[in-house]
């Protein structure tokens, strides 16, 4: 069990943390152990049986990312030493997957682990290139600084994927909306109007084909409506694991990728992410071999990922990182090498990456802005299209049973 305590240390500072006993009095003791003048001990709250049972499958999103890692930085700057600023970050985490990671590392750094051993016990929350980080800051004794880097990293990525979320969600809900009506209309509206309309038109051969269609659709839905609802959920589970597979996802992100405009988008999304890893992994002197390696994990793309790792074989061979990124010009365009040339020339590729970085960022910035301009008066004209058809197969009959009336 996880119990919450403060006590009052020897020099009579307030110390507030976590502790793992068995019992509320084991907790006592073990605090008093360390010296300790305990003056609250809480049980933790047990969590809810769902999270319970994805422990230690969900992760943490790059918003939570980014306030922890910059959170962290502060305290650093600060000179807080790194238990209290541990202890600190789990009181501040919201997240409950970070909250429970944070927990452990820090019962790992009291018991002799180094900050990077400790994250790499919850890849599922510190990426391998989080961790790569921290493991080459405590190499190099800039802990806070790479923090720093980190923060500023997340935060980028963290508003880039923001942006691109932001972009998607009024479409998104549009036609989510008008699906649900349409659904409503087909399978409870239309078979009622259709018995209506069969019983005032003796001819059916009046009735129009496009409220022929409607009907047909109607009550079609509504006999066999539970086994097209049975049939759409499997074919959503099916198709949801097979785009998990590496198979499907290679299959996914390639249609992707080679679509007209949303493939461009992806592909200036995939720089971005790219330039910007590599970037932040040269300023913590990280190998660029490794740097790539990580850098290619990171960016998500599998087509991405192997031109990176085949790049990465070659700068270990000895090439220039621009020479090996030369060799897939249909991912990486002149720009991108020729800034890693430049920067290799000048001793100042972390610069110009983090330039290369932020111009993909604002190319789809505005990628996305004019998607949603153009969206808009789209939605209203294929929206318009389909309530037309609909309304039309409704009123046409009625005005054709008036007539003959």
């Amino acid at each position: 069990m996880k119990f919450s305590y403060t006590a009052k240390k020897q020099t009579g500072d307030l110390q507030t943390g976590i502790v793992e006993a068995g019992s509320r009095e084991a907790a006592v003791a073990t605090l008093q152990g360390y010296g300790l003048v305990v003056l609250r001990v809480q049980e933790e709250e047990a969590r809810p049986w769902y999270l319970q049972l994805f422990a230690g499958i969900g992760h943490a999103g790059l918003r939570d990312m980014a306030i922890f890692t910059r959170q962290f930085a502060t305290l650093l700057e600060a000179q807080v030493p790194l238990i209290e600023s541990l202890r600190t970050l789990f009181q501040q985490a919201q997240n409950v997957y970070l909250k429970d990671a944070v927990f452990e590392v820090i019962s790992d750094v009291e018991s002799g682990s180094s900050l990077s051993q400790a994250f790499s016990r919850h890849e599922n929350v510190f990426s391998r290139f989080y961790i790569q980080m921290v493991r080459s800051a405590e190499m190099t004794g800039r802990l806070q600084e790479v923090f720093t880097y980190l923060s500023d990293y997340y935060e980028s990525q963290a508003s880039l994927s923001s942006k691109v979320k932001s972009a998607l969600i009024y479409p998104a809900f549009v036609f989510g909306l008008f699906a649900v009506v349409l659904t409503v209309m087909v399978v409870v509206v239309i078979p009622q109007l259709s018995r209506i309309f069969l019983d005032l038109e003796t001819d059916p051969s009046r009735v129009p084909l496009v409220t022929k269609l409607l009907f047909g659709l109607g009550g079609f839905t509504q006999q066999y409506g539970w086994a097209i609802l049975a049939m759409f959920i499997a074919a959503v589970v099916v198709l949801r694991l097979y785009f998990r597979s590496e198979e499907g996802r290679a299959l996914l992100e390639s249609s992707l990728i080679a679509t007209p405009v949303i493939g461009s988008i992806a592909r200036k999304i995939y720089l971005a992410q790219f330039a910007e890893t590599l970037s932040v992994m040269i300023s913590g002197d990280i190998p660029v071999g490794q740097a790539l390696e990580v850098s290619g994990d990171v960016v998500g793309n599998i087509a991405y990922q192997e031109s990176i790792l085949e790049s990465a074989e070659a700068v270990r061979r000895g090439e220039l990182v621009s020479e090996a990124l030369s060799r897939f010009p249909d991912k990486f365009p002149p720009l991108v090498v020729q800034m890693v040339a430049i920067g290799e020339k000048t001793g100042r590729m972390d610069e110009l990456l983090g330039r290369a970085a932020k111009f993909y960022s604002r190319e789809v910035e505005r990628a996305m802005t004019n998607i949603t301009e153009l969206i808009q008066p789209v939605m209203i004209v294929v929206l318009g299209v389909f309530v037309g058809l609909l309304i039309g197969a409704v009123i046409l009959p009625i005005y054709q049973i008036a007539q003959s009336l």
